[in-house]
């Protein structure tokens, strides 16, 4: 184990600089600059840095399986970024259209509220975080990061609902599968069948 200091042992694994991290935490780091450049309303800049942060979630993960250099922290260091980056996204959706809140308020509720109570529920569960890799779970985080530019773009807000009704119906399918004793994080969806696991 290296015995460089946090962060800088961030972005070191085996003793070896892991570009896969870095770009895992500028996704992170550029949440600021987004919402500085919408609270100064350069709102073209704020959407055009947005998207630049969006593209590193499938770039880190090219990046680490192209090296070879995949691993179970890389994964959880980009769930957990993933995680704050979707509370960015809120405050950017808040911040672009004024009022949202007002319009949307239970469909904004599902579509970030809803996973945080999945969470929990997997915690309570299972007494450890189950992200299922569900098509449903990744159209939905699709939509998520998505969601923003499409609005810009298009102006219909309706597309807030479309989201938290995909997000919502995930979790729920989630919390379905791990009622059922399913515990296979690669299984596509909810409905497979469920092998009992082996004893402890």
């Amino acid at each position: 184990m290296n015995r460089r200091r946090f962060p800088v042992a961030l972005f070191y694994e085996d003793g070896e600089l892991k570009l896969a991290n870095l770009v895992t935490v500028s996704r992170a780091l550029l949440i600021l600059p987004v919402a500085a450049l919408l609270l100064a309303h350069r709102i073209a800049p704020a959407l055009a840095l947005y998207v630049l942060a969006a593209l590193t979630d499938a770039v880190d993960g090219w990046i680490a399986r192209r090296s070879g250099r995949a691993s179970t922290f890389g994964a959880q260091l980009d769930a957990a970024v993933d995680n704050l980056f979707s509370l960015g996204i809120l405050a950017f959706l808040t911040l672009a259209f004024p009022g949202i809140w007002d319009r949307h308020g239970i469909a904004l509720l599902i579509l970030f509220g809803g996973p945080l109570l999945y969470l929990a529920v997997s915690w309570a569960m299972r007494r450890r975080l189950m992200m299922f890799h569900f098509w449903s779970a990744k159209v939905g985080g699709l939509l998520l990061f998505c969601l923003w530019p499409l609005m810009a773009v298009t102006g219909v807000e309706g597309l807030v609902t479309l989201a938290a009704a995909v997000v919502g119906f995930s979790r729920l399918e989630q919390t379905a599968f791990m009622v059922r004793g399913g515990e296979d994080l690669d299984a596509p969806h909810g409905f497979v069948a469920v092998h009992p696991s082996s004893p402890a």
